[in-house]
This record gives structure tokens, C-alpha cells and sequence, in this order.
């Protein structure tokens, strides 16, 4: 039987994030898998998998905020900026006080730019960096915008600090690490990474790589999946009747003519919405044409909403996963690094 849904793996230290989705390919059958968010081969946590149908929802899903924990040691940087690269020097962190260490902090909150690590999974020229750092070959690399929405120190045991990180999607923690480093005066890297938090799917939500080695067939993964609706929760609904969910199968337009004013939400012009059906549960993501308040003046030949992204479950009846009525899954996304490679997204 084939599944479609989202699966949120706690990715265990000492695998890449595309050897996870590799292994529940391999495992469970499953024909298209990827996952959302690169995290390094050392970091743990929050790995958002994406299974079958639920591989098209790539671009519609929230991937802000980032949350993370880590744990850093001063006086020492090393060529991935993590303890699992050579060290480069050392320096003395014994002027280091934890005053310094909390304002030095704060001073990273907000905007702020990132050259990214060579060990990331970015491209040069088609050829991702941490392929030619493995070489000894360093390129230069352009700065770029990330923000820290919150950054507080948790714990300060000299040389090591573990502090908490929420930020945007592209922040890559371990450049943050050493950054933090540098302004101290002595350097640092991560000996710890933890990421708590994807976008609206949180650790609550994860299955532990122990639990999911002792599944043996897809159907075992029920209890954990997220329907494809539920992963759109914020998107409003349209709930179509049959004669409607057929027309956009066939990924024909809806006119105004096509709905009744009862059932449809409020929403503005070109906002995305969510289709679903009792039946089959997401049908479609459509794109709005008008805006909600101007349809009753409309005339019902109008372009009322146009399909963006149709769905097809693998079976046409009710079934129920932790109080849902469906089940759609997703794609794949290859990279290296505590932050995300923007664009990496692909099918594997």
C-alpha cells in the first residue's frame, strides 16, 4: 500500500539527512521521498521527510522560524566550524567572563550577514563547496542576509556555552558559532546541534530513529504521518463537492458561477487555498483570481480561482490517522549544513 504524508524524523548523529531519507525509501518501498532542511551529519533533531504526494507541497509549506540548541567551545576554530574538523588555532579564553559572553550575544540579534562555510552544500559554478573543501579548495563565497529572531545563553560552564536560536531559514548555525567567536576574541566552533524546531513541525511530533528501524511495512508509519491538510493548516479551506473536485482534477479553472458564497473563506487576490474534499481530503492548492469580498458583485463567467498544485491520494475512501481523514506526503531536498541549501529541493 502506497503512503502519502510527512514524516518528522529525530535524525540520529552520524548520518547525512539524505541517508535517512534513503533508508525509509529502501525500507517502506517507497517510490519518492526527500526531506525539507539540510542538517549536518553531527546534528540532530527536527529532519521533516516528505513521502509520494506529499513531495509537491514543497513550496506551499511554512519553513520559518528555525529553532536550534547548541553547544559551543571557545578558544579553538576548526575547518567545518564543528568538532568534527581539524583544528586551525587556539586561542586563550581565560579573559573571557559571562558578562562578555551574554552581550557579546545580543549583539547578533536581528539582521545580520553570513558568509557561508565551505562545508555546506551550496553550489560554484554546479559544484557544491563541500565537495571542493574536501578537495583543500577554498572559493570565495558572497555574504548574505540572515536574521536572528531570538538568541538567548542558557548555560555557561567556561569554555563551553549552550544557548538557544531561533532564526530564518539559510542561517547556518555553525558560521554563527564561530562568528560569535571571533567577536569574543578567541575563537570558537560547535561541539553540539540540536534543531527543535522546522517551520510548524516541532521534536512533539518526531519519530526516533530506533522506533522507525523496528517498522517493517508502510502502513506501520500511520501513527506518525501528517496529512497533507494538516501540514496546510494555515492556508484557508474550500471545501468542494464532488462535481467541483473532479473539474479540478482535470485542472480546469473555477468560476465564480461554480461556488457558493457560504462556503468559501475570507482571502485577497493571488493568496493561495487549500481544496479539500470529506472523501479524499486535499484535493488541490488553488490561487485566487478575485478577492473573496468581490465575488458577490462578480460575474459568474469570471476566473474565480485557478489550480496551482492537484493532488491524487492513493485510495478514494475515508481513513483516519490520529482523528485526520487523509493522507498526502512529499519530496526531497539534498544539502549539507546546520542551515539550509536555498533551492536544493529535489525528487530522489
Amino acid at each position: 500500500m502506497r503512503v502519502d504524508g510527512i514524516l518528522i524524523v529525530d535524525k540520529p548523529e552520524g548520518m547525512t539527512s539524505l541517508e535517512v531519507v534513503r533508508q525509509i525509501k529502501h525500507q517502506f518501498r517507497v517510490k519518492k521521498a526527500g526531506h525539507i532542511g539540510t542538517l549536518d551529519p553531527f546534528a540532530t533533531g527536527v529532519l521533516p521527510v516528505v513521502i509520494n504526494e506529499g513531495t509537491k507541497l514543497v513550496p506551499f509549506l511554512e519553513e520559518e522560524p528555525k529553532e536550534y540548541e547548541a553547544i559551543m567551545k571557545l578558544g579553538e576554530e576548526t575547518t567545518t566550524d564543528d568538532l568534527t574538523g581539524k583544528v586551525l588555532f587556539r586561542e586563550s579564553w581565560e579573559h573571557v567572563t559571562p558578562n562578555l559572553v551574554h552581550t557579546v550575544f545580543q549583539k547578533f540579534l536581528g539582521r545580520t550577514q553570513q558568509i557561508p562555510p565551505m562545508f555546506s552544500a551550496l553550489k560554484v559554478n554546479g559544484k557544491p563547496l563541500y565537495r571542493l573543501a574536501r578537495k583543500g579548495i577554498e572559493v570565495e563565497r558572497k555574504e548574505r542576509e540572515v536574521e536572528i529572531f531570538d538568541i538567548q545563553v542558557e548555560e555557561i560552564d567556561l569554555p563551553r556555552v549552550r544557548f538557544k536560536v531561533s532564526c530564518s531559514k539559510g542561517t547556518y548555525i555553525r558560521t554563527l558559532g564561530k562568528d560569535i567567536g571571533k567577536r569574543i576574541g578567541c575563537g570558537a566552533h560547535l561541539l553540539r546541534l540540536r534543531r527543535i524546531q522546522s517551520g510548524p513541525f516541532t521534536l512533539r511530533q518526531t519519530i526516533s530513529w530506533e522506533k522507525l528501524k523496528s517498522l517493517s511495512k508502510a502502513e506501520d508509519l500511520y501513527p506518525w504521518l501528517i496529512s497533507l491538510k494538516e501540514a496546510l493548516s494555515c492556508l484557508p479551506e474550500v471545501i468542494g463537492n464532488e462535481w467541483l473536485v473532479g473539474k479540478v482534477r482535470f485542472g480546469k479553472e473555477i468560476m465564480v458561477r461554480d461556488f457558493s458564497l457560504l462556503s468559501l473563506p475570507d482571502f485577497e487576490k493571488g493568496q493561495w487555498l487549500k481544496m479539500t474534499s470529506p472523501e479524499e481530503g486535499l484535493v488541490a492548492i488553488l490561487r485566487s483570481e478575485v478577492k473573496g469580498s468581490d465575488i458577490e458583485q462578480a460575474t459568474p463567467d469570471l476566473v474565480a480561482f485557478r489550480p496551482v498544485r492537484v493532488f491524487h491520494p492513493s485510495f478514494q475512501r475515508e481513513r483516519k490517522l490520529r482523528g485526520e481523514i487523509t493522507f498526502d506526503l512529499k519530496e526531497e531536498f539534498h544539502g549539507i549544513g546546520s542551515g539550509e541549501k536555498e533551492g536544493a529541493y529535489r525528487t530522489v
